[in-house]
């Protein structure tokens, strides 16, 4: 497909359920349900959400107006932010043109911080369903589930980086543990993580849903500069924690840098806060990365930042195996931008089973290794890397469809509100 095709068919709003397949689902669901459920009897989704870590807000959006499109079999969804937050004028005509309401909820006397306002559900706002994405909001859900008699529903994805949230550092695996026990249904992002969280909830018999995120429209509509500048720019997103230099694989990438040995390469870093800047210009200049070849930014603020950004870099590298996803990965792939990341990253797994998914990972921690495959890159013609960079776009958009991985979540969702045992696997395919 082509990349203007694949544009346009990302800007359609199509509804998955119409035909065949969508019927033979819908009937499936009447019949399970032994003719109590109605189109006028829909299930409410409500997803909480916060702006603090805004390259983590572009899931839960791009989630709710996923889950929206199943608003023909009775799914109606509802985005709840504190009132506070900030939503552009792109999110808030695309959310509410796909359906999803945005709900805010009012800031309370004596509560700071914005997040605890999500703890009150707003009283014109009911739900069958809540879904918190990262711990802190799946705390909030389990509330939620208790206080209001509702399900709910655990995404195990926290933060930009799949490191920290807020203040905490490296999230605590038995912490996530008890959350995904305490939930209806466990949803873990990713190969990597859902293996790794499956492994540990054997025991007390819990199933985990497999989430791999697709691609993010957007980001798929932006235009790319048709000839290349004197100098490479390549990007690379990590914390604000200078602690974390090494686990981050940005050790990793300015020993890249250094091995290039060419003026010409420039890595602009982003993530560090403005009382860390100095310290992460020491380690990568300590690395060997010479400070004009060096720029290091704050996390971004606006969403527009984040797509100028992708639009003034060359390519994107993801340098740490330890990543249990990597959403600005995803983004920059979404951006139609040339990508490399590291093989044993969740990210890296999930582009494993993608046609050509392969040329985009590394499986080393040598730094020759990763220079070399800068290198190829960067001598590839413009035009070429980037229809190459669209074509991977549209491979992984073909393999981690949010149809098909919505499909099945939505069947369990059926089944936790209605108490049917199934969802006839016949008719997800048909849908698929």
């Amino acid at each position: 497909m082509k990349e203007d095709e694949y544009t346009k068919s990302l800007d359609k709003n199509q509804f998955i359920f119409e035909g065949e397949g969508g019927q033979c689902f819908l009937k499936c669901v009447q019949a399970q349900l032994n003719g109590t459920y109605s189109l006028g009897k829909p299930i409410k989704v409500t997803i909480l959400a916060n702006e603090c870590d805004l390259i983590s807000s572009f899931f839960p959006e791009e989630l709710a107006r996923q889950l929206a499109t199943f608003t023909q079999i009775g799914v109606e969804v509802s985005l709840l932010v504190p009132e506070n937050t900030q939503i552009d004028d792109w999110s808030k005509r695309s959310l509410e043109e796909n359906g999803v309401t945005i709900v805010k909820a009012k800031r309370r006397p004596g509560f700071t911080d914005p997040f605890d306002w999500l703890y009150y559900q707003p009283e014109d706002l009911k739900t069958d369903i809540v879904i918190g994405i990262g711990t802190r909001l799946a705390k909030i859900a389990q509330h939620w589930k208790e206080r209001y008699q509702c399900k709910n529903i655990y995404v195990g994805l926290d933060s930009l980086l799949g490191f920290y949230i807020g203040e905490e550092t490296f999230v605590d695996v038995d912490f996530r543990k008890e959350l995904s026990v305490a939930a209806n249904l466990p949803v873990a992002i990713g190969p990597k993580t859902t293996d790794d969280l499956s492994a540990s909830l054997r025991p007390k018999g819990k199933q985990v849903f497999n989430l791999t995120p697709g691609i993010t429209r957007e980001f798929s509509n932006l235009t790319h500069a048709t000839n290349d500048g004197r100098n490479f720019r390549v990007l690379l997103v990590g914390g604000d924690n200078p602690d974390n230099f090494q686990e981050e694989g940005l050790e990793l990438a300015a020993e890249t840098m250094a091995e290039l040995n060419d003026k010409s390469y420039h890595l602009i870093y982003v993530g560090a806060r403005k009382e860390t800047e100095k310290q992460f210009a020491n380690l990568f200049q300590q690395c060997g990365v010479p400070k004009r070849q060096l720029t290091i930014r704050s996390l971004l603020k606006t969403k527009q930042e984040w797509k100028d950004l992708f639009c003034e870099v060359d390519l994107a590298i993801m340098p740490s195996g330890d990543k249990e996803f990597g959403l600005e990965a995803l983004l920059a792939l979404s951006a139609g931008l040339p990508v490399l990341v590291h093989g044993e990253s969740g990210f890296g797994e999930a582009l494993r089973d993608v046609t050509f998914g392969t040329s985009a990972i590394v499986d080393s921690d040598d730094a020759r290794e990763w220079a070399s495959r800068i290198i190829t890159i960067r001598e590839t013609d413009r035009k070429t890397r980037l229809e190459q960079a669209a074509m991977l776009r549209s491979n992984y958009d073909e393999k981690y469809s949010w149809k098909k991985q919505l499909t099945p979540l939505v069947a369990m969702m059926f089944s936790m509100v209605f108490g049917m045992v199934f969802i006839s696997s016949f008719s997800l395919t048909m849908l698929l």
